[in-house]
């Protein structure tokens, strides 16, 4: 038979574990755990909720920017808009004033054109005259001459 010893808790034989053995396992688990509690749970879990928070403020500004984007992008739009209404008035003013002046410009040559038609009318018409005058004293000469040719025959 067997011997038991004083505190034997477990006894397989060779291993065997008395009470005060297991209680001092205890106590250093115990021991052990509040320290990594205090040495390594707490500043890591402190670490982590001070990157939460961190990136909490980042996606914050986040959307803080991409509202002031999508402000800033309207307001670019707005402007692009107005720039392009002004263009246009722009460009249909100095199509207006580009008509006007040719419309001017054409005015102008067809009261030239006129002018010149009327001075050309009158040299044709003093030139026609002169040469009706002309040709009245040429058929006069070639009466007299045909006159006097027959009379002489």
């Amino acid at each position: 038979m067997e011997h038991q010893r004083y505190g034997e808790v477990f006894n397989f034989g060779v291993l065997h574990m008395e009470w005060p053995t297991a209680l001092f396992i205890l106590v250093v688990f115990v021991v052990t755990l509040v320290l990594l509690n205090l040495l390594l749970l707490k500043p890591l879990v402190s670490t982590l909720e001070s990157r939460k928070a961190v990136m909490a403020g980042g996606n914050e500004r986040l959307e803080d920017t991409k509202n002031e984007l999508k402000n800033l992008q309207a307001h670019y739009e707005e402007a692009l808009k107005a720039g392009q209404k002004k263009n246009e008035e722009a460009h249909k003013k100095a199509l207006s004033e580009a008509l006007a002046e040719a419309a001017q410009l054409t005015d102008m040559a067809k009261e030239k054109s006129q002018k010149v038609i009327e001075q050309a009318e009158v040299e044709i018409a003093n030139e026609l005259k002169s040469a009706l005058a002309e040709a009245k004293d040429l058929a006069g000469g070639l009466a007299g001459m045909i006159q006097t040719k027959a009379l002489a025959s």
